[in-house]
């Protein structure tokens, strides 16, 4: 029976969603498991996830084909869930993962808003590194150096 269940279309799917979330040599587990995304406990069993996807999820029929992807982001979740997840065009996908990471944000002072269109162009310009940047953009404080950053649109 785990023969088959290898074989099935959605297979892939599943295994590479939980890999991504809980195996630490996945290439991609940086992005998934070690920022705490997880997979919803319901979906660990492979059977109760094709019957969600067939069953239960808009357009869950789609992910049949290649050309679809199972999405978790476009609901801003951390858990790949029946709740969370949606059905996209893998153009779609990578499109919005790529804005993600191109995300505008504002640098506020007292005096100035500059914008810039992304993170590493305002470190760039405010000779401030990227990370430190990010981590001002989390928790809403005023950088040493009187800056303080937003998230724009």
């Amino acid at each position: 029976m785990e023969m088959n269940k290898k074989k099935h279309p959605l297979y892939q799917t599943w295994k590479n969603m939980r890999d991504r979330c809980y195996c630490k040599t996945n290439g991609n587990y940086k992005y998934y498991g070690a920022k705490g995304v997880t997979v919803d406990e319901r979906w660990h069993d492979f059977d109760n996830f094709v019957y969600d996807i067939d069953n239960r999820m808009l357009n869950g029929h789609l992910l049949y084909n290649p050309d679809y992807h199972l999405d978790k982001d476009l609901k801003c979740g951390k858990i790949y869930s029946l709740e969370n997840c949606v059905v996209l065009l893998q153009k779609e996908n990578w499109e919005m993962a790529y804005r993600k990471q191109q995300k505008q944000i504002v640098a506020m002072n007292e005096n100035v808003e500059i914008m810039f269109q992304s993170i590493s162009e305002a470190g760039r310009n405010l000779s401030i590194p990227r990370n430190t940047i990010q981590y001002y953009l989390k928790n809403g404080k005023r950088h040493p150096t009187g800056y303080q950053f937003k998230y724009c649109c």
